[in-house]
This record gives C-alpha cells, sequence and structure tokens, in this order.
C-alpha cells in the first residue's frame, strides 16, 4: 500500500479516571472511548509482530477503548493489546513531524528511568516502507493503583507518520522474542501483586467500560465459559461453529482474540459464506457492504456457545454513493492470511461480551454481558 494515512485521534468523550478498588490483588480500571478517523488500526497494535517484521496496513474508521496509565509518573492514553506483548510510548527524542500532537515520554522527568546497556533498540517496518524506531529502558509503570518495574520501548523515530495517541501495552502471554523480556502482567505475577495473573475487558458502546487485573468481576464468576488457547504464543482458541439468524453454518477455524483490533477478520471464504446470507450486502474491491438497516444476527460459537454480535456493532461507515455500510466483518488481509491466520476478533465482536484472558491457565473465558 503507497498511501501513508494520517491518523487524527479526537477524544469525544468524558475522561474518566482509573479508579483501582480496594482488594489489593484486584483492579479495575474504567476505560473510554476513543473515536478515530482515518485510522490505521495496525499502527495502533505494532507490537503484534516482532520488531524486525513487516505490519500489513488497514484503513478504518472507528471507536477505539483506551485507559489510563502512568510510564515514570507520566500519564499516557494506553491502549490495551493482547494481540502484542511490549509496552511502548513515543517520546520526546521524536523530532519528526509526525510526532506533532503525541504526548511525549520525557526520561528527564523520570527519578526511575533507566536505558537498558546496548544493544537496545527496535524498530517495525510497514508495508508501505515507513519505519518506527526506539530503544529499550526501563521505569516504574502504575495502572490502576498497582506499580511495578518494567521494559518499555521508548520511540524516537515514527517516520512519516503522524500520530497522537499515547502508546501501547502489550497483553500477550509470551513475550516478543527481540525485547527477551518479561511482559507486563508476567512482571506483576512475579511480584505477586495479583490474586491471580488474570485479565478481563468488558467494552461497551453504552456503559461503563473496563478492564479488571487479578480476577474477573464478581458478577460473571459463575456465568463464564472458558476455551484452551491452542497455540503456544497467542490468544487463540477454537471457533466450533457461525450461526445467522440461529441457522449453523458448520464453518469451523481457530481465532485471535485481540482487543487491539477494531473490527473483525475472518477467512474469505468464510466471510462470502456468512454475509452472502444478507440480503442487499455486496462484495467491491474485497471489501464487504451490507445495508445499513439490516436486522441479521450472527453468531460465534465457542465450546458449543453462541454469543451474538449485535447487528449495530458491525455495521460501520456509510457509503454515501451506493447508500451500504462497510461491514465490521472483513476477509482477513492476504499478508495476514498467508501467515496462517485465519479469524482475528476485534472489538466488533469484544462489545458483545465479557472477555478473560487467564494466563496461569492459557484460556479465554467468555460470558454474555451481565446488567449492572
Amino acid at each position: 500500500m503507497n498511501t501513508l494515512f494520517v491518523i487524527i485521534i479526537s477524544l469525544l468523550c468524558v475522561i474518566v479516571n482509573s479508579s483501582p478498588t480496594s482488594n489489593p490483588g484486584f483492579t479495575k480500571i474504567n476505560l473510554r472511548k476513543v473515536y478515530t478517523s482515518e485510522i490505521d488500526s495496525e499502527l495502533l497494535s505494532l507490537l503484534k509482530r516482532d520488531p524486525q517484521g513487516t505490519a500489513k496496513l488497514v484503513n478504518q474508521n472507528d471507536r477505539r477503548y483506551v485507559g489510563s496509565v502512568f510510564v515514570g509518573g507520566q500519564n499516557f492514553t494506553i491502549i490495551f493489546d493482547t494481540g502484542s506483548a511490549n509496552l511502548w510510548v513515543p517520546s520526546v527524542y521524536c523530532t519528526d513531524a509526525a510526532c506533532t500532537g503525541a504526548n511525549m515520554y520525557d526520561p528527564a522527568k523520570s527519578t526511575t528511568y533507566k536505558m537498558l546497556p546496548a544493544p537496545n533498540n527496535f524498530s517495525v517496518n510497514f508495508g508501505d516502507g515507513s519505519q518506527i524506531q526506539g530503544y529499550k529502558a526501563t521505569d516504574t509503570v502504575s495502572l490502576g493503583g498497582l506499580s511495578i518495574t518494567q521494559t518499555i520501548g521508548v520511540v524516537t523515530v515514527f517516520g512519516s507518520r503522524s500520530y497522537s495517541g499515547g502508546g501501547v501495552m502489550g497483553l500477550r502471554f509470551t513475550p516478543d522474542a527481540s525485547f527477551n523480556t518479561p511482559t507486563v502482567i508476567q512482571t506483576m505475577k512475579a511480584q505477586n501483586i495479583l490474586n491471580k495473573a488474570l485479565i478481563s475487558f468488558r467494552f461497551s458502546p453504552n456503559s461503563p467500560s473496563y478492564l479488571t487485573l487479578g480476577d474477573v468481576p464478581n458478577e460473571y464468576s459463575n456465568s463464564i465459559s472458558y476455551n484452551k488457547v491452542v497455540d503456544n504464543s497467542s490468544w487463540t482458541i477454537a471457533m466450533s461453529d457461525v450461526q445467522v439468524d440461529g441457522s449453523s453454518l458448520g464453518l469451523k477455524s481457530n481465532a485471535l482474540v485481540d482487543t487491539g483490533a477494531t473490527i473483525i477478520y475472518g477467512d474469505s471464504d468464510h466471510v462470502s459464506t456468512i454475509l452472502g446470507k444478507i440480503s442487499g450486502a455486496s462484495l467491491s474491491n474485497n471489501i464487504w457492504w451490507i445495508p445499513c438497516d439490516t436486522k441479521t444476527k450472527i453468531s460465534l460459537v465457542f465450546n458449543g456457545v453462541p454469543y451474538e454480535i449485535d447487528p449495530s456493532n458491525f455495521i460501520r461507515s456509510k457509503n454515501a454513493t451506493t447508500g451500504l455500510c462497510r461491514s465490521g466483518i472483513q476477509p482477513q488481509p492476504a499478508a495476514t492470511a498467508a501467515a496462517g491466520l485465519t479469524w482475528t476478533l476485534g472489538d466488533v465482536f469484544l462489545t458483545n461480551v465479557l472477555a478473560a484472558f487467564d494466563f496461569d491457565n492459557l484460556q479465554i473465558g467468555l460470558a454474555k454481558p451481565v446488567a449492572t
């Protein structure tokens, strides 16, 4: 892809600060919606690939759920990303025009900052030839009232990109080989900060959204169904079926549950079968468009339990010419599919469930939303 997309992030909601609970081994962090325009969703989850890898550019208009994290005493708006492993923030050492507007990490303002010995550099290359670069350091990282000393990526080069976000916290259960350091949750577990090495997310477009550390909320403890991961390095589980309006399509696959992704990407043939059931749906330039008023109910089935996606969640931006809306379920990009990943479940799916990630038992728990 030759076009470079400018990322413009507009905070369109009331900022809610992190609010830890009184239980020292469990904390709940409030998340807020951030609306994005012409956003390169893969940039906001850069570390899905090892830092010497190549990330596919995907442009997507959408909202994201973010929370506050302090690095060296400095507050950042962070995306919590189960598809990646490392924590990185843009720094004052970035002099590119692309860094304009970003909240910059300043090591000089931290009393706990420490640069790691050389070689300590990292980089991420993109399919359009652009690249971000930086170096590794350690600093105090605090979220929800919990503090640890953690290895971070200090970004110094954004190249020709513009970025106004605050950073990414990777929550995969295995570290990237190039960082070769424990992830945030592994560090918390080693320091006995959490009751359990378990986190959960509840994303909601209309009610409070949150991340929990240490356990699932009490109201979900009896309704959650767990699925063992089927990959030794990612939060990937077996999807046993897909239903459209309650009818089984007999589609089976593995699916990466990715809080750093916005929409759902699926096997191209599977997506064609699913969206082909929607009257008026059409495929143009490998993008699926659907009627904006569709009431079709699509459910993904895990461990025998169907999880219905509200139609309002997979109806995206409207095409003024055709009157159709972009579907929130799209074919997996060719480069990603070639790497063996068939399904990726982002916010379009996650807004319909509570999702728990169990680092001790390597399993993902899913539960239907509970009114609180």
